[in-house]
């Protein structure tokens, strides 16, 4: 330990090793964090005030402790829930919330740290998860449920001109193929949805979703593969069940959608503007 540690930072060292005997962070880590964190010109009574417990518990999240990761999962995210209750989100409001709570919490982004690195220990960590939570909701709420819409162009992609049995397709059952992929991707489970908006649209590598959902990189892999494979089945399904016809008469349909899936999602899975 060092020598020259403060009585207060001590304390909050043992505050966090007793409230979390499984997570480890080394002396040296802590008070390096914990200082960084209150700021250069904090007072001895300033750093006395801290929560050191949830403070120990952030800088080990920070620093990749997965079973850090767990515990706070397990007792602050329950916050989130209790915050789309209040605010009467829809369930997958809520979800979408905390799909989005636990990537500001976790993942670095351009131009702005992961949360639990800039947490101070200042207040109640339950506090500053509510107070992220509650702006999340506020902006989905806001925006209300998404209804995703097929536009032309991209139906078009989908069928491009020179393909004269596409071109039949589209211009006999536009309605019906539009319908199909949209309801195709509403039926998705969010996290699925997340999975494929996140690799997508927003480009993460499949290291950042693992770190997002404290997974290991190839287990992220796998989700997105199962994902991409999810929805092109969904999409079979639904245009058979709509034009009436058997799943392999859109054999040659589903597999131009899965072949060109990346073009069409980053505009069916975009949020709206606003």
């Amino acid at each position: 330990m060092l020598p020259a540690m403060e009585p207060a930072i001590v304390a909050h060292l043992a505050a966090g090793r007793t409230a979390y005997p499984d997570v480890h962070v080394v002396e040296e880590r802590f008070a390096s964090e914990l200082m960084r964190r209150s700021g250069a010109d904090a007072t001895t009574t300033q750093i006395e005030k801290l929560r050191g417990d949830h403070l120990y518990l952030a800088v080990a999240c920070a620093d990749g402790d997965q079973v850090a990761v767990a515990r706070l999962d397990a007792e602050f995210l329950g916050e989130v829930d209790a915050c789309a209750g209040r605010m009467r989100a829809t369930p997958d409001q809520g979800a979408e919330v905390r799909s989005h709570v636990r990537r500001i919490l976790f993942v670095d982004e351009p131009g702005r740290p992961a949360a639990l690195r800039t947490y101070s220990g200042k207040g109640d960590l339950r506090g500053y998860v509510k107070v992220i939570a509650t702006r999340e909701l506020v902006r989905v709420i806001s925006k209300g449920k998404r209804e995703v819409g097929v536009e032309d162009e991209v139906l078009d992609l989908l069928s491009p001109a020179s393909d004269p049995e596409l071109v039949y397709l589209r211009d006999h059952y536009r309605t019906d193929v539009d319908a199909a992929m949209r309801d195709a991707v509403l039926a998705l489970p969010e996290q699925s949805r997340a999975l494929l908006r996140y690799h997508l649209i927003d480009g993460w590598s499949v290291d950042r979703i693992g770190t997002l959902y404290g997974v290991h990189r190839a287990t992220a892999a796998r989700w997105v593969a199962a994902a991409r494979e999810e929805l092109g089945a969904a999409i079979q399904v639904e245009v058979a069940r709509r034009l009436g016809i058997s799943v392999e008469e859109v054999a040659s349909i589903v597999r131009l959608v899965q072949s060109r899936i990346d073009v069409s999602l980053a505009r069916l899975l975009q949020p709206p503007s606003g």
